[in-house]
This record gives C-alpha cells, sequence and structure tokens, in this order.
C-alpha cells in the first residue's frame, strides 16, 4: 500500500476519496486532483470512473484511488482506467 499525505480539513473521515488523474507515466505529478465522498469502495470506484472520464486530456489516462485513512494519510486503493 502507498501511504501518502491527504490534504482535507475533514479529520475523522473515512469516507473521503482522493482520485489523482494522471496522463504521463509518472504517478507523481497528476495532472489533476479530485476529492470526493462515497459510501464504499465500490461505490468510490464507479464514481472515480465517471471523473475521470469528465476531465479533459488524453484518450489513455487512468486515475489513482486513494482513500482517508482518518489521520491525514492517504491509502492506495485502485487504478482506474478509461474504458478502452
Amino acid at each position: 500500500m502507498t501511504h501518502r499525505p491527504f490534504a482535507t480539513y475533514v479529520t475523522g473521515t473515512t469516507d473521503e476519496y482522493r482520485l489523482d488523474v494522471v496522463n504521463d507515466p509518472e504517478v507523481d505529478t497528476p495532472q489533476t486532483v479530485v476529492y470526493f465522498t462515497a459510501r464504499d469502495i465500490d461505490a468510490a470506484c464507479r464514481q472515480a470512473q465517471r471523473l475521470l472520464d469528465a476531465v479533459d486530456g488524453p484518450a489513455d489516462r487512468f486515475g489513482e484511488l486513494y482513500v482517508h485513512d482518518g489521520d491525514g494519510t492517504a491509502l492506495y486503493c485502485d487504478t482506474i482506467h478509461l474504458p478502452a
């Protein structure tokens, strides 16, 4: 699991997710970062897919999905790809 800071002003929440939209091989420099809430990981993955589709960029972009652990750390959940 990747542990990265989760820049948020909401403390103690674990239903907040972050999608780092990437269109470059270097995942540490996302094109866009989107924060949102979801009731569980399945709902977060579906929402992340919609958000990724809505962001302008090349057809080969993908998103790295993270969840807030409640203590300010982002825990890696999944990689979301646009459908081919």
